[in-house]
């Protein structure tokens, strides 16, 4: 007796479904404000002084005021140094049986003058030279405010999955295969 069996396994079928992860991060909002800085410049122009009036009073060249002083003083110390002379020369004749030729003596001293010559340099003094102006700077530092709103990220999740299925069915066939039958019981 002839037997065939066939047999099929069955088979099982996996699909696998990944998970997926989807997240969105939406910008935050800025609110920006800036705050400009400021300056504030305060100036004088520089200006050269020079002060020549000692070097001009040095040298002839004085202002009304100093000259009628100079000049009065001097007229002054003139006078007295004539009024001086007057009386010395009142004195020389007042003694004139001492003095035989006073009036000889004191007519040659008018005669003769004294003249000094002198050389000089003027100025003398140096002029004096300073400087005015300014400058000043007051700074106000400005800035930037910075205003900012987050917004929370926006996160979808799908679960990873497993799908198990029976791609095939399991069998069994048996068939009988030949002619001969036993008859025997």
């Amino acid at each position: 007796m002839n037997i065939a069996i066939h047999q099929t396994f069955g088979r099982i079928g996996i699909k696998t479904y990944p998970a997926q992860i989807s997240i969105k991060s939406p910008k935050a909002d800025l609110e920006i404000r800036q705050i400009p800085a400021k300056m504030e410049i305060e100036q004088k122009l520089p200006q050269v002084r020079i002060d020549q009036y000692q070097c001009f009073y040095e040298s002839g060249l004085k202002n009304i005021f100093d000259l009628v002083h100079d000049e009065a003083e001097r007229s002054k110390q003139i006078a007295l140094e004539a009024i001086g002379k007057i009386a010395e020369n009142g004195d020389v004749l007042a003694s004139i049986e001492t003095h035989q030729d006073a009036i000889v003596k004191l007519s040659e001293e008018a005669l003769i003058q004294d003249i000094d010559f002198n050389v000089d340099l003027m100025p003398k003094s140096r002029p004096k030279i300073w400087f005015e102006g300014y400058l000043k700077i007051n700074w106000q530092l400005g800035g930037v405010e910075i205003k900012a709103i987050p917004h929370k990220p926006i996160i979808s999740a799908t679960p990873a999955h497993v799908e198990i299925y029976l791609r095939q069915y399991p069998s069994i066939k048996i068939e009988y295969v030949g002619n001969h039958l036993d008859k025997r019981i």
